[in-house]
């Protein structure tokens, strides 16, 4: 070693032994930190980096009467991500996907009016199947030839309406549930995600994938690491999972199950062993969404005289002004029960529902949302997602306008950001 090389050595000991370099470290430091708190707690409306995401149905702006709900009634300062769901699956001609222009047109009219209202919410797009597609993501999820033509269709129509990205609500893949798809779907699922994800990478845009909670999806038709290591977020589908079919009154998003419930599948299929098991598969807990329904679930008792939770039924309950029979949008189920209906609560499903001779309905309201919401809190998940967001009070017929968005709002803006780990590592 040369004698300049040694003095530039002896210099630099004697820079970082100085209180000078302790100060210049702490000051690195504090700029470091304050960095990740800005970014923390600026780039989510406000939400400290939880995310409040609203779907918005497609069908809302056909909704008769006081039901009709358009882009501009969304309250854009609430939500931080809008997702317009959703355009049916592309049909496949020539090689390539084509989506239905009418719903494209649709979709265009709709983020025109968002992009209008706000510059700073993001905005996604779902890809559905409904009904005669069931089988259309398991089809195109085996032959890499359609992946690829599927991802082009869809960064195609990301890029034309500046969408944040796509949301892929590939409910029921492999066979485990009667109306499912095919028995490659587990890995096929993975290589369509993979796809995607190359896509969206490039762009800057975001992938979601709508999740389910049922014990039997989630063992046998998911590969939830591979999942949650692809995907930005898991919205998950936490709500609406008591159908009418099971002929059985009960809450439709309930916390944990009840001792009546002793069939294997439906025995664990709640919010919180929902929830657990996808984190006990290896999905953090960050990207998981908790899905809220603002609607009620209606059936028709058996014997008005037995209305527990738990009470046979023999169908839906009676059709409302705005949807089809057994569904009340909360700003009409919010007006309803106060006529002649008689609350009570689940203690154990930690829901509301009402009764009213034959008819029997499970809602959510502030109360079962505060449960739901100290959860999210307890288990450090990303955030929650509305479905639907037009179902709420928008017109304020009970009081407020959008009370339970509000709510949700409010309660996210109250819990820690997951940074305050290194707010106090700092201190040290």
């Amino acid at each position: 070693m040369s004698y300049p090389e040694l003095q530039q050595l002896v210099l630099l000991y004697q820079f970082f032994s100085s209180p000078l370099a302790a100060k210049v470290a702490m000051m690195w430091r504090s700029v470091l930190m304050l960095s990740l708190v800005c970014f923390m707690f600026g780039s989510v409306n406000g939400l400290g980096g939880k995310r409040l995401m609203c779907y918005f149905s497609s069908d809302s702006p056909k909704t008769k009467g006081y039901g009709r709900y358009t882009a501009n009634e969304i309250p854009l300062e609430l939500c931080s991500d809008v997702i317009y769901r959703g355009i049916s699956f592309p049909e496949w001609r020539r090689g390539s996907y084509f989506f239905d222009n009418a719903e494209i047109q649709q979709l265009g009219g709709f983020m025109y009016t968002v992009k209008a209202r706000s510059a700073a919410v993001r905005s996604f797009v779902t890809v559905l199947e409904r009904g005669k597609e069931a089988l259309s993501y398991s089809i195109m999820a085996e032959i890499p030839e359609r992946r690829r033509a599927f991802v082009k269709a869809i960064l195609e129509l990301l890029e034309q309406y500046g969408l944040g990205g796509v949301e892929i609500a590939w409910e029921w893949p492999g066979t485990m549930v009667k109306f499912g798809g095919i028995s490659s779907d587990r890995e096929s699922l993975i290589s369509l995600l993979t796809d995607v994800r190359a896509g969206l990478k490039s762009r800057n845009k975001e992938l979601l994938f709508f999740g389910a909670v049922y014990p039997k999806v989630l063992r046998e038709s998911y590969r939830v690491t591979s999942i949650c290591q692809l995907v930005d977020y898991v919205t998950l589908f936490t709500f609406d999972m008591r159908p009418h079919t099971n002929n059985v009154a009960d809450v439709h998003a309930p916390m944990r199950n009840r001792s009546f419930e002793t069939e294997s599948n439906r025995a664990r299929t709640n919010v919180v062993d929902g929830v657990e098991t996808w984190i006990d598969f290896g999905c953090p807990p960050k990207k998981l969404i908790l899905g809220i329904g603002l609607f009620g679930q209606a059936y028709t008792l058996a014997n008005p005289a037995s209305y527990n939770v738990g009470a046979p039924t023999v169908g839906p309950g009676a059709e409302g002004q705005y949807y089809y029979e057994g569904y009340y949008p909360y700003y009409e189920l919010c007006l309803l029960i106060r006529s002649g209906w008689s609350l009570f609560y689940d203690p154990i499903g930690q829901m509301p529902f009402a009764v009213r001779g034959n008819q029997w309905m499970s809602y959510e309201d502030t109360t079962s949302i505060g449960v739901k919401m100290n959860f999210v809190q307890e288990k450090r998940l990303g955030g929650v997602i509305l479905q639907y967001v037009d179902y709420d009070d928008f017109w304020g017929f009970c009081g407020t306008r959008n009370p339970l968005t509000t709510f949700i709002y409010q309660r996210l803006q109250q819990i820690p950001s997951d940074i305050g780990f290194a707010i106090e590592w700092n201190k040290k």
